[in-house]
């Protein structure tokens, strides 16, 4: 964590079933992008049932009026390649192909390369719908990357179990 005061919720949802082979391509994606932050957006048939990642590359995090909400939430934050703010344009262009693949938009998905694979602070008062899941990927440990899902609300999260299915339809919980 940031060093900021969060409680956890409950859990009280089921958990999300995601194929090995997207969770794994979620973990690739993340340490493909390092030293830099990935991420991006999720779609799925349902916000339980994630199909796809959608990796984006623009960031507005070091314009001015982003720049300013990150690092009014500390020290932490004054390193502009902490945060990300995907633009809309680039939003438009990732739920256009969801809606060609017969997606709903379900989730978002980034990395953390200091931070556990938890919520901080900014990404519970930053987010813009609690009805999407956040996919947080911890890469403090390239060789033993870590996978969070949580939905969040401005004050608290609720951790949701992964629940990976493999080839044979076996399920394993993470």
């Amino acid at each position: 964590m940031d060093g900021s005061t969060i409680k956890q919720a409950q859990p009280g949802r089921p958990g999300i079933f995601i194929s090995e082979s997207l969770f794994e391509e979620l973990l690739h994606v993340c340490l493909q992008a390092l030293p830099h932050k990935a991420f991006g957006l999720v779609g799925g048939q349902d916000i339980y049932h994630p199909k796809s990642i959608y990796p984006c590359s623009t960031n507005l995090r070091n314009e001015p009026e982003w720049k300013a909400i990150f690092e009014s939430y500390g020290e932490f934050y004054r390193d502009p390649d902490l945060g990300f703010v995907i633009s809309a344009e680039e939003v438009k262009e990732v739920l256009g192909t969801m809606a060609s693949r017969n997606e709903s938009f379900i989730g978002v998905f980034h990395s953390h390369r200091r931070l556990p694979a938890e919520p901080s602070a900014v990404d519970l008062a930053l987010n813009c719908n609690p009805n999407l899941l956040s996919y947080i990927v911890s890469v403090v440990n390239p060789s033993a990357p870590a996978i969070g899902v949580f939905r969040l609300d401005r004050e608290s999260f609720q951790s949701i179990p992964i629940l990976r299915i493999h080839k044979r339809d076996k399920i394993r919980t993470t």
